[in-house]
């Protein structure tokens, strides 16, 4: 009998219209388990050595966890998969929302897709049915409008994963978003969808896959959710404000802050989600600033940073918004200064437009969030190239007429906002320049400006300094799909949460520039997160 499972998955053929099921033997799965693992199995022997990674060749895979839709609490994770057309290499993308349980409970573990589509369309699965179906009428739309129209047509329940103008223009910062603003935004695998002229997935399903022990699975389940059902402790703002104040203090005695009581976590994340952190991880030195050559507490002090985190962000918050399956909701829906709503920016897209940019307008944040939201932008990649262009601007790298009108400054937040919208629509010019990402942008301007390309192996790095935190550099480097913050656990070994995976591999608490075990270190985190994106969960259900 198969147990959390179904033994399948969903392959379709774009260029010959064929969609089969096919079975997969239990020991993959013991093997595997499903999401990155089962991905990267799949993928293996099925893209081609030297593929294009915007050809026919290439495949991409839509992979819940093993956990995911089983009803295990943070089990709403499914992994995008291919091979990356920003890197050349292996591409893989993590994301929440509803798409992967619905894709889950269609009864299948992946659906995998290949070939190119001769016009648009998009891909309709509600259990054994699936069916490749015309997007013309879909192909320049939102991704908001995509989903919409695609629920009239289909019905309300329907999950979508989809594109949009940037994926379409084969951008390589384009992302997949589902549920408006989850995104698979890492790899550029926007423009692999668009390549194959394929605008959504859309799936129907409410099954579980059986399990093994179903009463002692919700036995454990319903006592862990105990730690979830109790009221926000008023101790989360407080606290929030108290260490902002003693935050130069960390700074000066160089120490961190790290950890905490359980229930504090729990509630600081429910109350702001990763925002919570802006403002300390300014002031601490982790957060990239003007390009990666500002200091955070002297080009963006404390004051400033403050505007960008925890209180600050969720006042435009109308409501929580969480994952499936999620008891923390750190996610939410803001309403925006023309009375539309969007979600919530997180630490990275904060960053991304703020510090980054020594841009310390909220409303810019948002705004340019919303414009990579509704056109399929990475978040992070479409920050790190406006502060490329930036810097080169200021360098005197750009040619005069590339830019056009536009007064690229740091901090100037019309411009930002411009430039964000001018890359979303892929416009001739800069926008095209940049769209492509920072490490073609360089090696079209010359060899100088090279130095202000910040990414690895083609991928825009994140919002986390490796000075920093050495091991974070390392992860940045030897992930199979580099520049990923969410590959490495270093700098947590000595953590509570994290100690027995480390300790279990031999791995000792070391100071952040003890090199002795770095490497060890970064490893065992890489395995520990790579099995968590393999069972569907959420990583922050390791704190």
């Amino acid at each position: 009998m198969l147990c959390g499972y179904w033994g399948r998955i969903l392959f379709v053929d774009l260029s010959t219209g064929e969609i089969r099921t096919e079975s997969l033997p239990d020991e993959d799965y013991r093997r595997y388990l499903g999401g990155y693992g089962l991905g990267t199995y799949t993928l293996y022997d099925r893209i081609p050595a030297g593929a294009d990674p915007l050809g026919p060749e290439n495949v991409i895979g839509f992979v819940p966890g093993l956990l995911t839709g089983t009803g295990a609490l943070f089990g709403g994770r499914f992994m995008v998969c291919a091979r990356s057309p920003l890197t050349g290499a292996w591409g893989d993308s993590n994301c929440g929302g509803n798409f992967g349980p619905a894709l889950r409970g269609a009864g299948y573990d992946g659906i995998f897709v290949t070939g190119q589509a001769p016009q648009p369309v998009y891909l309709y699965v509600d259990g054994e049915r699936a069916e490749i179906r015309d997007a013309s009428g879909l192909w320049g739309l939102d991704t908001r409008r995509t989903e919409e129209a695609i629920r009239e047509t289909v019905g309300k329940d329907v999950r979508v994963a989809c594109i949009g103008p940037a994926g379409e223009k084969r951008s390589l910062l384009a992302a997949i978003i589902n549920d408006g603003g989850r995104a698979a935004g890492r790899c550029g695998l926007g423009a692999v969808m668009g390549a194959k002229n394929l605008k959504a997935v859309a799936v129907r399903g409410r099954a579980r896959p059986p399990l093994a022990h179903p009463e002692e699975f919700r036995r454990l389940t319903d006592e862990y959710r105990r730690l979830f059902r109790r009221r926000l402790s008023p101790w989360a703002s407080r606290i929030s404000g108290f260490l902002l104040r003693i935050l130069p203090l960390f700074r000066w005695l160089r120490v961190r802050p790290s950890g905490g009581p359980t229930q504090v976590i729990i509630d600081t994340y429910r109350l702001y989600g990763t925002a919570a952190g802006t403002a300390a991880l300014v002031e601490l030195g982790d957060t990239p600033v003007r390009n990666w050559t500002g200091i955070g507490y002297r080009d963006f002090p404390l004051r400033v940073a403050a505007g960008l985190s925890d209180e600050a962000v969720i006042r435009p918050k109308i409501r929580s918004y969480g994952c499936s399956f999620c008891p923390v909701a750190c996610g939410g829906i803001v309403r925006l200064p023309d009375g539309d709503t969007d979600h919530k920016p997180e630490y990275e897209t904060l960053a991304a437009f703020g510090p980054l940019l020594l841009n310390p307008s909220l409303e810019v944040v948002m705004e340019c969030n919303r414009i990579c939201n509704l056109y399929g932008l990475d978040t992070i990649s479409t920050g790190v190239a406006i502060a490329f262009a930036t810097e080169c601007a200021e360098r005197g790298w750009l040619p005069p007429d590339l830019a056009g009108e536009l007064p690229l400054a740091w901090g100037n937040g019309e411009a930002i906002v411009e430039l964000t919208a001018r890359i979303a629509r892929r416009e001739p010019g800069l926008g095209e320049w940049l769209a492509d990402g920072v490490r073609r942008a360089a090696e079209r301007l010359g060899p100088q400006a090279q130095e202000a390309a910040i990414h690895a192996g083609g991928e825009e790095l994140p919002m986390h300094r490796g000075l920093y935190e050495p091991g974070v550099a390392l992860g940045y480097q030897v992930d199979p799909a580099p520049g990923r913050h969410t590959a490495t656990l270093s700098g947590t070994v000595d953590l509570p949460p994290f100690a027995p995976y480390f300790a279990v591999a031999g791995v000792r608490p070391g100071g952040r520039y003890d090199y002795a075990a770095k490497g060890r270190s970064v490893a065992v985190g890489m395995a520990v997160l790579r099995a968590y994106d393999s069972l569907g969960l959420c990583q922050f259900a390791l704190y």
